[in-house]
């Protein structure tokens, strides 16, 4: 257990220190915010419920949780980069530990700084989540698990690192463009429409903007559920999965 905890608070501390966490969390998508949400002003007038850069805070701030899978794939496997994987090799600490100490610290980082992201945007914006916010921010909370895990789990099962970054960029964007991210799908008719139901984010992001606009929770509750079993199931997968000789590879 002190192991565990050991390795929590380490990384933790790494993880809160990580340039490219702190970044693509908060810096990246509150530039994608601002652009967007300038660009698309006109586009939002004829509803005065919501504004473009409400719309683009909420969008993207998903978004930008479910791209950590692909720096959390670099996560993974950290120690060899810093040249540390002998100490974890001879260290009296369990495989087990080693991953759900890194899957926690991710999850809690990317979460947090969402968190921050979302009240800067309300100094900023206005932003707002209504009274369904403490359901929102688990949600986020849950993605936030999923995409550390999955992350985690690809960065272990996969030896080259480019050609994951490769692979994953592809969905991931799809995922975003179908979700809504970039505009709003229902302006491209049903058709699209329907096409766009194949997203994860779709449902993550028709949940949230439910919850605060029609006070209606259902999708936003399926929503948090599903992704908090695939955050669990990809969990159960890598600390499966892992050895520490993985490291030297």
């Amino acid at each position: 257990m002190n192991g565990f905890a050991n390795l929590l608070a380490f990384g933790l501390r790494r993880r809160i220190k990580d340039f490219f966490i702190i970044t693509y969390s908060i810096g990246y998508p509150l530039v994608m915010i601002l652009l967007l949400g300038y660009i698309s002003t006109n586009f939002f007038k004829g509803d005065s419920s919501v504004t473009s850069f409400q719309y683009y805070t909420l969008v993207l701030i998903p978004f930008t949780i479910f791209c950590s899978i692909i720096t959390m794939a670099y996560v993974a496997k950290d120690e060899s980069l810093y040249k540390t994987a002998y100490r974890f090799i001879i260290a009296p600490v369990s495989s087990k530990s080693i991953v759900l100490s890194k899957i926690i610290s991710c999850t809690v980082v990317v979460w947090l700084c969402n968190m921050l992201l979302l009240i800067i945007t309300k100094l900023l914006l206005g932003t707002h989540l209504g009274i369904s916010a403490g359901a929102i921010l688990f949600l986020l909370l849950a993605e936030s698990l999923m995409a550390s895990a999955v992350g985690i789990y690809l960065g272990l099962a996969f030896r080259n690192f480019k050609t994951l970054k490769g692979i994953l960029n592809i969905p991931i964007n799809i995922f975003a463009l179908l979700g809504g991210v970039f505009f709003p799908v229902g302006a491209l008719g049903p058709t699209f429409e329907k096409v766009s139901y194949i997203s994860p984010l779709t449902w993550i992001n028709r949940g949230i903007i439910a919850a605060i606009y029609d006070n209606n929770s259902t999708i936003l509750q399926y929503a948090t559920v599903i992704t908090l079993i695939i955050g669990i199931v990809f969990t159960v997968l890598a600390v499966t999965a892992f050895k520490k000789e993985a490291f030297m590879e």
